[in-house]
């Protein structure tokens, strides 16, 4: 049940920097292995020279750790969620311009192991993003089976591209007993969106009734991502706006404004 339409819409330009993706694989259990890696987005510049970006390893653990590294390609559907591939497989995959040393490594406990990304200059670039993962691989047969890995996006910008971010369509509806507000954020030009931001309740004589968090996400080039907040509960008969404003990049945002009313 629909409760509001958006009713105006505000966008500028911008772009934020993003948290980590951990994908935990094998067995539903907690992973055992302790360890981290920083940096883990890359927005690599177009460049005709050869570029060269390293993230760190880290084995906060007590016992060392075997780890491997590879690339997939990767598509992400509106809801956020990946579709991996193939490296190489991809129409927009930077294989062939991306190179990852090194494939495997040990790491003692309490140690650090660079990684270096390498990306082979071109003078004019087309917009590619790929997955390096950082996994450390399940042990062998006949004990417990959990393997980890930690994600690093790189994205490989085109000379003149640019961000850009739109909030295509807002609602607010009713879930059950919550409102929840339920916005779509288009990404139209060739450099990634990675955005976070917050949703305002105020009523229109702007009195604020709660603001929400909107965590971190990310929006490829030429992709759409669906996004849903829950409002804050309790709230008194009357109207409102639900606000959503979003930060990307360094100097800008992006936002909507929804009415929505509460019955008697």
């Amino acid at each position: 049940m629909t409760e509001g339409r958006m009713n105006r819409y505000v966008r500028y330009l911008a772009a934020l920097v993003a948290l980590p993706g951990f994908c935990a694989l094998g067995t539903p259990v907690p992973a055992m292995a302790q360890y981290s890696v920083s940096p883990v987005i890359f927005p690599v510049p177009a460049s005709g020279e050869d570029q060269e970006l390293t993230t760190i390893v880290h084995n906060s653990g007590d016992v060392p750790l075997d780890l491997r590294v590879f690339a997939e390609d990767y598509d992400q559907n509106p809801d956020g969620s990946y579709l991996n591939a193939r490296y190489g497989d991809h129409p927009r995959s930077c294989a062939g311009r991306l190179e990852v040393l090194p494939a495997a490594f040990s790491v003692p406990p309490g140690g650090s192991q660079p990684i270096t990304l390498r990306m082979k200059g071109s003078a004019d670039p087309e917009a590619c993003w790929s997955l390096v993962y950082v996994e450390n691989p399940a042990p062998p047969e006949g004990t417990l089976r959990v393997s980890s890995r930690i994600g690093i996006k790189v994205y490989g910008l085109t000379r003149d591209g640019s961000y850009q971010a739109d909030i295509a369509a807002a609602d607010v509806e009713l879930a059950g007993e919550d409102r929840v507000l339920r916005f779509t954020v288009a990404s139209s030009e060739d450099w990634p969106v990675i955005a976070r931001g917050s949703v305002q309740v105020r009523n229109l004589e702007g009195t604020s009734f709660g603001e929400v968090p909107v965590s971190t996400f990310s929006v490829l080039p030429g992709h759409e991502r669906q996004l849903g907040v829950t409002l804050p509960p309790d709230l008194e008969p009357g109207r409102y706006l639900a606000i959503p404003v979003l930060e990307y990049a360094e100097d800008g945002f992006v936002g909507a404004q929804v009415g929505f009313r509460v019955a008697e």
